[in-house]
């Protein structure tokens, strides 16, 4: 090659590293490990039955294992499907309190030999939630083969559901809607003790404070996360404002729209924040359209606008 080229093509070079652009980061990156059941503590045999992931610092987000009739083809009676059942809810509990607790994977135990996570891995994707779903069809061969696969299921997210939630409120409140609704739907910076606290609620009154919050999720792990947060901003406020009336409102999935026994977890999920949130002075409102949940955040307003 003489120079004359060879300079050429170091200025086509140049040209190209000026039109590359840089490849988009992912949305979650951390690490994932396999639930592992062991039917027989005296015999090594083990049986992915869940996935498990976790950004750094972050909550856990898993899947289990629902169904167990192919155990009942393995073992032919010598593990029953009852006995499956029973140690997969005691790894849910195990793992739920993970969740609120923000344990770290290599830090969860189930206290029995007959459940264990495999070592953890890197792993990532475009959410916590669709990895989780992509890791399980993957490796959990126990799991049932569906013939038909049921209509695509659209999570909605908290901003879309407040969206969704505020076309409604807009045409009912009318006027009174600003006096309701947070500007730009945002949240807000508290100032407490010379420093300043994001909380996002979007849903504040001269005597009461609230947040449209999103349940339309696959996983109950997800609805479960969306309610801590939710909860835990708003009872801050309330507290540091000192406001008795607290309400928290949130769309759910369209009846259907999930597998009955996904839909039914998710369902158990709310019922039981509902109960202690409700012992602790919130309004809670569960509800799959937002037009009538928007009614309902316009009947709970009305008493506290100035």
């Amino acid at each position: 090659m003489s120079q004359q080229n060879m300079f050429l093509g170091l200025g086509d070079l140049d040209h190209l590293s000026q039109m590359a652009v840089a490849p988009p980061k992912v949305s979650f990156a951390g690490t994932w490990t396999t639930v592992e059941l062991q039917p027989d503590i005296f015999v090594p045999q083990r049986f992915t039955v869940g996935v498990a992931v976790q950004s750094p610092g972050g909550r856990l987000h898993f899947k289990l294992l629902d169904d167990f009739k192919k155990f009942e083809c393995v073992y032919q009676g010598q593990f029953p499907q009852r006995s499956a059942r029973e140690l997969l809810a005691h790894a849910e509990e195990t793992l739920r309190a993970a969740v609120q607790a923000k344990t770290q994977i290599p830090e969860i135990l189930f206290e029995t030999n007959c459940l264990s996570l495999a070592a953890p891995s890197y792993t990532s994707g475009e959410d916590q939630e669709t990895t989780v779903e992509r890791l399980f069809n993957e490796v959990v061969v126990m799991s049932p083969i569906t013939e038909k696969k049921p209509r695509e299921f659209e999570s909605i997210d908290t901003p879309r559901a407040r969206k969704l939630v505020n076309i409604e409120l807009k045409k009912i409140a009318q006027m009174d809607y600003e006096k309701i609704v947070r500007p730009d739907d945002q949240g807000l910076l508290l100032e407490y003790g010379g420093a300043k606290h994001f909380l996002d609620l979007n849903l504040l009154t001269a005597k009461a404070c609230g947040s449209v919050t999103s349940a339309v999720y696959k996983t109950a792990q997800s609805v479960e996360l969306n309610l801590l947060k939710t909860s835990r901003d708003l009872t801050t406020y309330s507290r540091v404002r000192q406001l008795d009336d607290i309400g928290l409102f949130l769309l759910l999935p369209e009846t259907g729209s999930l597998e009955s026994k996904e839909f039914k977890r998710i369902t158990e999920v709310i019922e039981e924040h509902e109960w202690k949130l409700e012992r602790d002075g919130f309004r809670v409102v569960s509800l799959a359209s937002p037009a009538v949940l928007a009614a309902e955040i316009y009947e709970w307003a009305k008493p506290t606008m100035a």
